[in-house]
């Protein structure tokens, strides 16, 4: 059931810059998995090695509980590589995908293009790589040594005209994903509503606090637990929204002990 919007807005605290260090530090990434037979077998893997990079400044949107914190990083792409995002999104090669949960009410197009993306912009890609990386050790702590995770990034698109009515997304969780990124791919004022909204927990005496609005400008960044945080977009009334985003998932590769929790929470 999709719970009132609070519209409360969380000033978020903002942490000093650091230059990232090393664009593919502490990973290393190999196409495809040894077993064939995985479903994942056509995916990127990350292999984490090393130390993580340093975190950017960024604008922490804090909470109560560590796995809801949500961070904001502002002008994480230039028009440049806002333009040769929406370029790999409208490569031939590229798949539209309809892989939503069927509980999932949503409506917009989605476009797998992480194979493309790091064929023609590798430094994109591994940039993506290192900023979840440095975010996660910053905020969730939940990426360690040794851990292989798979990077899913899409290319989607809420057309008000093209859909015949709002582009939407109900409140949810993207079950695996260790680091979700949104990026706004679209100037504002290219379209109505569309705000990025995050559930705001609880306190310690179990009492609900207010979830939290995200205003991105084109080419701002928003990081978070996808995992664990909720979050949703108020309608997208009008106009053209485009994103790009990021799960860094687990994938199917879960040990008994998480897929006994998934089956606890219905997942």
């Amino acid at each position: 059931m999709r719970r009132e919007l609070h519209r409360r807005v969380f000033q978020p605290r903002l942490h000093q810059r650091r230059d990232i260090q090393g664009h593919r530090a502490g990973v290393y990434i190999r196409h495809g998995n040894d077993d064939d037979d995985d479903d994942d077998s056509d995916c990127d893997v990350l292999e984490i090695r090393g130390y993580p990079p340093k975190p950017p400044r960024y604008e922490l949107f804090a909470a109560e509980k560590p796995e809801l914190q949500v961070a904001v990083v502002r002008e994480f792409f230039s028009k440049q590589d806002v333009a040769a995002l929406h370029a790999v999104g409208q490569d031939p090669r590229v798949e539209e995908i309809n892989d939503r949960d069927d509980n999932l009410v949503y409506k917009h197009q989605v476009w797998r293009i992480e194979l493309q993306l790091k064929e023609l912009h590798r430094p994109i890609y591994d940039r993506l790589m290192a900023m979840c990386r440095a975010l996660d050790a910053d905020l969730w702590k939940g990426i360690e040594q040794g851990d292989e995770l798979f990077p899913e990034i899409e290319y989607i698109v809420y057309d008000v005209g093209k859909l015949g009515g709002p582009g939407t997304i109900e409140p949810h969780r993207d079950n695996g994903s260790q680091v979700t990124m949104v990026v706004l791919l679209s100037p504002p004022s290219d379209f109505s509503g569309g705000v990025n909204f995050f559930e705001g927990g609880e306190d310690d005496s179990g009492k609900a606090l207010g979830d939290r609005s995200v205003r991105l400008q084109m080419g701002d960044a928003v990081f978070f637990y996808g995992d664990q945080c909720s979050h949703w977009i108020t309608p997208v009334s009008a106009g053209r929204r485009t994103i790009l985003q990021m799960e860094l998932s687990r994938g199917r590769h879960q040990n008994f002990f998480e897929q006994l929790l998934d089956w606890w929470r219905g997942e």
